[in-house]
Parts: structure tokens; sequence; C-alpha cells
């Protein structure tokens, strides 16, 4: 079905603008790999049962879990062919792998990884037609003029799961409202009331409905064993000695000056409590050994050390790899990226690990876990340096069980888990 005339010249116009767009996009670092393929030479190798589009990395991983979750929500057992699309290269990278594991898994399922094509819609166009799918999901929040007026103008049924908006979104949105609402999907599946409610004053409230989060479903509690045991591994050299510690979880560089006036507050508080600083980014070592020294914490650098440092250290984190391992061992924890307007780091995993995190004001990114995880006491959020080091200090005198922790985050994460289930039933039903 072809759009109405007002849209198809906005569509045109829209078109046009591409060509001198696309030269630009080639000195982006991050486009121009792949820049040939996003250009559809060569396009698509055949046609597809469904095509799939995510953003980036984390949108990958939701295409995993609905490339392994469709088979069974098909009404028989038949060959599929997917085809998964991204932006960047972390995303293709995660397609990759999960496209061996689906094979592995399921020998019907074909999951073919590739870059998405830019959004002029002729381009578009010829994408959807080589493709030919049956149904387009759109992950998260990819509404993309182009691809939608393709999918409309080929009759292709869109999905959109795991939907989610915030209101500057919606705002830019409302701004094409009469373009998009011409090309709205068919059907939305909104992760909260929030985003329910901006996608219907978007698409309309009939296309849309509420489903759980995927996200929930890919979250596993490690089984107490995971955690290992004092005297076993890298990290328990150091930290596994049955001493408190309290670390600094991926601290982003505009926190850092937050992050020091705390680590003075629970130094002077707790003076025999280990203190571990894990910075986002590791070109910033240089700039946290030199202000700790200033600051009168002077840091010991993980690589140097085999055994556990002397009581009251601080430890600089300057190797990859073991914060989950830290987590494992620490007393308290504070997940960074939270103090300053960042949207946040991940904070779910001190607590796969019963380990219940501090963390700042600013956790856009994992708006889906639920403010609940925060009322119900599964997170402590605090607002700047002085709240941070007290919330640290308490956690020092008082940690909950870790057994306790873990109960209670899986019973939390089970009430919501079934997005899969549910986002692949309404995708099979296009089948």
């Amino acid at each position: 079905m072809a759009p109405n005339g007002t849209c198809k010249a906005l569509l045109g116009l829209y078109d046009l603008l591409w060509p001198l767009a696309i030269p630009a996009l080639w000195l982006a670092p991050r486009l121009r790999e792949g820049f040939s393929e996003r250009l559809l030479r060569p396009g698509p190798d055949g046609f597809v049962d469904v095509w799939m589009q995510a953003a980036s990395g984390g949108e990958a991983y939701l295409v995993r879990e609905l490339a392994l979750a469709l088979p069974a929500a098909l009404a028989e057992e038949r060959p599929l062919r997917i085809l998964a699309t991204t932006n960047t290269r972390q995303g293709r990278e995660v397609l990759e792998r999960a496209a061996a594991e689906v094979a592995g898994r399921h020998p019907g399922v074909t999951l073919i990884p590739a870059y998405c094509p830019f959004d002029q819609p002729s381009l578009m166009a010829r994408a959807m037609e080589q493709a030919s799918p049956r149904v387009l999901v759109l992950l998260e929040t990819e509404i993309w003029p182009g691809l939608l007026a393709a999918a409309r103008e080929f009759d292709v049924p869109v999905v959109l799961a795991n939907a989610r908006m915030n209101a500057r979104s919606l705002a830019g949105y409302l701004c094409a409202g009469r373009l998009l609402r011409e090309l709205a999907p068919q059907r939305v599946l909104a992760v909260s009331d929030e985003a329910a409610l901006r996608f219907s004053l978007l698409f309309g409230a009939a296309r849309v409905e509420r489903m759980n989060n995927i996200k929930f479903d890919r979250f596993a509690t490690p089984a107490p064993e995971d955690g290992a045991a004092p005297g076993s591994g890298p990290v328990a050299a150091v930290m596994g000695d049955g001493r408190p510690w309290a670390v600094m979880a991926s601290v982003r560089r505009q926190e850092e000056r937050d992050v020091l006036a705390a680590l003075r507050g629970i130094r002077a508080a707790r003076p025999q409590a280990g203190l571990a600083v894990f910075p986002r980014h590791m070109h910033r070592l240089d700039f946290w050994r030199r202000t700790l020294y200033e600051c009168g914490l002077p840091p010991v650098m993980r690589s140097t050390l085999a055994a556990p440092p002397a009581p009251g250290s601080v430890v600089l984190w300057d190797t990859f790899g073991e914060l989950a391992g830290a987590y494992a061992f620490c007393t308290a924890a504070f997940v960074g990226g939270s103090l300053r307007p960042l949207g946040g780091q991940n904070f779910l995993e001190p607590l796969a690990h019963g380990v219940v995190p501090v963390i700042g004001p600013h956790w856009s990114n994992f708006a889906w876990v639920g403010r609940d995880i925060v009322d119900q006491g599964l997170a402590v959020e605090v607002d700047g340096p002085r709240e941070l080091a007290g919330a640290m200090i308490a956690a020092l005198d008082r940690p909950p069980a870790r057994q306790d922790v873990r109960a209670r985050v899986a019973a939390y994460v089970d009430t919501r888990r079934g997005g899969t289930r549910q986002a692949a039933e309404r995708i099979a039903s296009y089948l």
C-alpha cells in the first residue's frame, strides 16, 4: 500500500537528501566499515522469512533471543531464514556469534548477519524487494521512515518489539508525526507503561500492547558455586582474604571528582577497608594515579599485585576483565555512569553476585529494570558524593547476606520474564 500524496512528497524529499549525506557519512569511521554493504553492494542473498533490525550490540542480543525462540512459536517445524541487520561493528560481531549458536541449536534456522542499508527510501525499497521478508521486526526504537515506507510499499507487516521511548525522543518523533502515523507498525510491543503511552500518542493506542523486557529473560543469577572460593583465581589473590572491600566500578570521566570526594570520605570513616577503583576507560588511569596521590590516597596498581595489599590500600585496577570477579568478593559496590547524566552502567552485575549496588540518579540506560528495583531495596540511589560515601560506609558496616540478595533478585526477575516468548509468538503469527 503506497503512502498518501503528502507523505509520498515528504519521502521523495527525504530520498533526495540522501545523495548529499552519503559522502559525509563516509567520513565517519564507524560507518565506513561495510560501506558498500550499506549501499546494497551486494544486497541480500535470497529471500528471507524475517528481517530483524538491531541498532547495535545491545539490540543484537535481542535478535539472538528471538531467533532461538521462534521455532517453538511456530505451529509446525519448518526451515526459517532470518536476515539480521545492524548499524555498528559491535552489533555485527554479536550477530555473527549468534548465527553460529542458532545454527548449532536449530539446524533449520539460518541467521544471516548484515549491515543495515542506509535509510534512503529508494535504497530501502530495493532491499525490501530483494529480501522479500514476510515480516519486518524492529528492536527497541528503530523508527526509520525509509525502512517503514519500504515495508508499506511491499505490504510487509512490521512488529516493533521490546519497544522503548523516552520523552525527548517522543518530542522529536512528533515533529514528523503525520508521516510516521501513516507508516505505523502493525504492532508495537512496549516494555513499560510510559513507553506504551508514548507509542500510543505517536501511532495510536490500538496498535500498542505491553510486554516484559526481553532483557529479563537474558538475566541469569549465578549459582552459589559461581562465586570463586577464597584463595582461587587472580582476583581472589588480591581480594579474597575476608576483609571488607569497597569497589568503585565503571567510573566515567564526568563523575571522577565526585567519586574522589566519596573515596576520601570512606577512607576517613573506615581506614582499614580496601578500596578498588575501576575506571570505565583505561586511558583515564594516568589521571587517577596522579590525582589519588594528590588527594593523599596513594594507589597500588592491580597489575603489580599477586597477594592482598596492606589494609586500607587503594587499588587502581589496570587489568581488563576482572570487574565481575571483584563483585564476587567485595562488600560494597558503586556502579558509575550514574552520578552525572550519562545513562548509567550495568548495576545488575553486582546484584547477580549478591551485592546491592549503590547508583546515582542517572540510570536511564537501565530504566527497563523498573523503579521497583530501588523501592524494594535491591539498589541504593544516591545524589552526590556525600550520599555516596554514606551509602558505601553503611554497606561496609552492614552488608546484606549474599544468598538473601540473590533470592530477592531471582524473585524480582522471575516475575518479569516471558517477553521473548510473547514477542516470538507475535512475530510467528505473521508467518
